[in-house]
């Protein structure tokens, strides 16, 4: 097994290859989604290697069930139920929950 890379910049550089991996994602899903969902495999991987962490914006965009890059109305559904916003991966049929904070109302004067 290879060492972990003891230099700092390598994460900084994983989290910008994830980063472009997701915008070349998000270019190519209409063309061609199986690419879509290799580039999402591919960011995972990158993020496992060098131990960090998607960011949420990124985390969101993909199925954590069958790793399919989601995109609204194409091949995802998402629908607010009793706090949550409930996305539906229409690949997998799998459903991932969100639980959304409302601001509290009450508390400003």
């Amino acid at each position: 097994m290879k060492e972990k890379s003891r230099n700092p910049a390598t994460k900084k550089i994983a989290r910008e290859r994830i980063s472009i991996l997701f915008e070349q994602a998000r270019q190519a899903f209409p063309a061609h989604p199986e690419r879509s969902n290799r580039y999402v495999e591919l960011a995972r991987k990158i993020a496992m290697r060098q131990r960090v962490r998607i960011d949420r914006e990124f985390r969101r965009q993909y199925c954590h069930h069958c790793y399919a890059f989601l995109v609204p109305g194409s091949n995802m559904r998402v629908r607010v139920h009793r706090g949550n916003v409930v996305v539906t991966c229409l690949s997998c049929n799998k459903k991932t929950r969100y639980r959304v904070v409302r601001p509290d109302a009450g508390t400003e004067q």
